[in-house]
């Protein structure tokens, strides 16, 4: 019985030594080596993301938008956003031009039916104002003074 239980237990060391040598042998030299090693490194480790250390947050003000429904009665949407500006004179200019964010910010939303903009998700509800703002700049050869759109608050009734 002795010889049956020392047998099995070299049996289970002898495995684990053997499947971690291939382990071994297979990760320390099947990687790629020189330029490419380093292209594939680079490849696989996550971008580092832009440090916001001096980003200024500039609220605008809430708006109240409209928005019909599919028999015509009204429903009302507050929304407020706030802009990520990475300088003082950005944050101004934010500031300055706040008028006309919020009317584009109206007008692409007005346009929508209640329905249709209550089933939005936040993130699509930001993707489609963010995209509006950048269309409705790049016409008027104005350039982007924020780098983000947060949105603080948003109710429906």
């Amino acid at each position: 019985m002795k010889k049956i239980v020392i047998t099995g237990l070299v049996g289970v060391v002898l495995s684990i030594l053997i499947g971690g040598g291939a382990a071994w042998f297979v990760i320390n030299t099947m990687q790629p080596t020189g330029a490419a090693g380093k292209l594939s490194l680079k490849k696989s480790l996550p971008e580092k993301k832009k440090k916001h250390t001096n980003d200024m947050f500039v609220a605008l003000k809430e708006s109240v938008i409209t928005l019909s429904d599919a028999q015509s009665e009204d429903h009302y949407m507050l929304l407020a956003l706030t802009m990520v500006a990475e300088s003082e004179e950005a944050a101004k200019k934010i500031q300055a031009d706040e008028p006309l964010y919020q009317s584009i910010i109206l007008t692409t939303l007005a346009d929508r039916e209640y329905e249709k903009v209550r089933a939005l998700k936040i993130n699509e509800i930001k993707a489609l104002l963010n995209t509006a703002l950048n269309r409705e700049l790049k016409l008027r050869d104005t350039p982007v003074p924020y780098s983000d759109i947060l949105i603080s608050k948003m109710v429906f009734q």
